[in-house]
């Protein structure tokens, strides 16, 4: 949902979202693809097969639902529209449910499938990929990121990323899907200190951060926060090892 919906930009140099005066109508979905690593792990080479068939089914279900949210526009939580997907995306195939005008746009998105192993600079995979992203880069005369910024997201967006990665590293399969975050509190902190203490004050304060796992059930809440909480603070303490050397 997240890849065909990105405000990147498009071969016009427009950005998801923005107004192009010589374009009508809603966005492009936009196209993407799915690279499947460590497939010399695999064995049999059947079973690579078999989750291709999986993952593209539940690529083609997500074009569905957002093809029938562009005709029949309605608010509807992300979180409802992945339930619907894992739910129906095995009972569906080829063009069924398509309206006949959306098929050509269906078949544009639908994912090319990459795979690799990654294990040594000359493999095959690893350059199918680079090819795509090279060949998917938009153009520009000028860098969008400056280049001495790390990366064009927010600290609060890179926090958010980072407890992501570890809701999906302890967590598993629809589960870390549905789990929202919702910030609280990303303020800097002066601890209380003697007067005697003659330490620099910006690097002494603390950056305090609280953020929300909003889970809609019961029995998620209960996979989230684990046997007497453990997986919460697995959660919880691996994030801080990362942010603490971001």
């Amino acid at each position: 949902f997240l890849a065909l919906k990105s405000r990147g930009r498009n071969e016009l140099g427009f950005r998801a979202g923005e107004k192009n005066p010589t374009a009508a109508g809603n966005d492009p979905l936009n196209k993407f693809a799915v690279v499947m690593n460590k497939v010399d792990l695999v064995n049999p080479k059947e079973k690579l097969l078999l989750s291709v068939s999986h993952v593209g089914s539940m690529a083609e279900s997500v074009i569905r639902q957002l093809l029938h949210q562009r005709r029949n526009p309605a608010k509807v939580r992300l979180g409802d529209l992945v339930d619907t997907v894992i739910k129906t995306h095995l009972d569906e195939e080829g063009f069924e449910n398509i309206h006949e005008d959306d098929i050509e746009m269906f078949t544009a998105v639908a994912p090319q499938f990459l795979f690799t192993s990654a294990i040594t600079k000359d493999d095959e995979g690893v350059d199918d990929v680079l090819g795509l992203l090279l060949h998917r880069a938009t153009p520009s005369k000028n860098w969008i990121i400056d280049a001495e910024s790390a990366t064009g997201m927010s600290p609060i967006e890179q926090v958010e990323e980072i407890i992501r990665e570890k809701i999906y590293r302890c967590l598993h399969r629809e589960v870390p899907h549905s789990v929202q975050q919702q910030n609280r509190m990303f303020r800097l902190i002066e601890p209380k200190r003697k007067k005697s203490d003659t330490v620099d004050e910006e690097k002494n304060k603390i950056l305090r951060i609280h953020q929300d796992l909003v889970v809609k059930t019961k029995s998620h809440q209960k996979l989230v926060l684990g046997s007497g909480g453990k997986t919460l603070e697995r959660i919880r303490s691996t994030a801080v090892r990362d942010l603490e050397d971001a």
